[in-house]
């Protein structure tokens, strides 16, 4: 072969180990096999399939996380209103046999707790409120601020002024009426209307599988609405609020009234405690599921590391072999060009 033939021989072979230099320099520097799928023939397709189920669980597992979010804060928001009912429920136990500065005590007390209550279901995590139903940029309870003035507090009071030795049982009759009726209901209209029948806040944790997290202002979890825990505390809270010294001392049907309270803020008292523990037993589940996907997303970033992913080290030597039997290929053309130079001088 001519030394002319021996150079072009040279050269094709010197672009080829160009081209797997530039290979070998990108693989060195991403840390990845190929820049395409396309060029990772014949793992393209598993590489594919890898990464969506890695999306797919990772989707899964962010919803999870937004919703224990979610849980997490309604249950310290329930948690002060079992503590409020609890509270209040005893302190009205007590007030059959208080003097009449006592019973001024209790409502002021009950006064702040209504307005604590209120404000508390009109709590929001991440921007919307988390008793509203879908209806999460309303507030459940549209007259929380001024709830000690509002049209059912109002109601009730007018109620509760009437209160004598044989209407206890009337009074508080009349204080459901105020607290359910569309007039002087303490809740949205939202509530009231399409939010008594549309179904519960829930988050897909799977193919399939969704778990309720949602918790409704003025609706239990067992779809009970009259006598629900948020309504109860709001009523209850409202009669205590409107009580008066005189009444205590007067006695009459103070001593019924007072059971009457009592008995109502203890069901909701007990009604929270069940809330409590249904959306505890929805943030366990939430997790271990979400654990799950996470433990799978482990596993799986690691198979679809061998399928994208190169051996670094490998990688590295293989690049400076090349760089080697490059510029050994260079200095042999150098030669070869010497040579043939010399030959055409002679």
């Amino acid at each position: 072969m001519s030394i002319i033939g021996s150079i072009g021989n040279l050269a094709v072979d010197q672009a080829a180990l160009r081209a797997r230099l530039d290979t070998a320099s990108r693989q060195v520097s991403t840390g990845q096999k190929a820049e395409v799928f396309g060029d990772l023939k014949p793992e393209a397709r598993r590489a594919i399939d890898l990464r969506a189920e890695v999306a797919r669980r990772e989707a899964y597992s962010n919803a999870a996380d937004r919703a224990l979010a979610r849980a997490g804060a309604a249950q310290t928001v329930l948690s002060r209103l079992h503590d409020i009912a609890a509270t209040v429920g005893a302190q009205a136990l007590r007030s059959k046999t208080m003097s009449s500065t006592s019973a001024e005590n209790l409502a002021r007390t009950a006064t702040a707790a209504l307005e604590e209550v209120a404000a508390l279901l009109n709590t929001r995590h991440g921007g919307e409120y988390l008793f509203s139903g879908s209806d999460v940029d309303a507030p459940p309870v549209p007259d929380a601020a001024d709830i000690v003035t509002s049209p059912m507090a109002t109601a009730i009071a007018t109620s509760v002024a009437t209160l004598d030795a044989t209407n206890a049982a009337t009074v508080l009759a009349d204080t459901v009426t105020a607290a359910t009726d569309a007039a002087t209901t303490p809740f949205s209209a939202f509530l009231e209307g399409a939010g008594l029948t549309e179904a519960t806040r829930a988050v897909q944790l799977a193919d399939g599988e969704r778990v309720a997290i949602g918790v409704f202002a003025n609706r239990d979890h067992d779809g009970e609405v009259t006598a629900s825990w948020g309504r109860e505390l709001l009523r209850n809270l409202a009669v205590l609020a409107a009580t008066t010294p005189a009444q205590a001392a007067e006695g009459g049907g103070w001593s019924d009234l007072m059971d009457g309270v009592a008995s109502a803020i203890g069901e909701a008292a007990s009604s929270l405690a069940t809330e409590q523990a249904m959306l505890g037993a929805a943030e366990l589940r939430i997790g271990t599921t979400r654990d799950r996907h996470q433990d799978t997303m482990v596993a799986l970033r690691t198979q679809l590391g061998s399928v994208e992913e190169v051996d670094l080290a490998q990688a590295s030597a293989e690049l400076s072999q090349l760089k080697s039997r490059l510029e050994a290929s260079y200095e042999a053309t150098g030669m070869l060009s010497r040579l043939s130079l010399a030959q055409l001088l002679r």
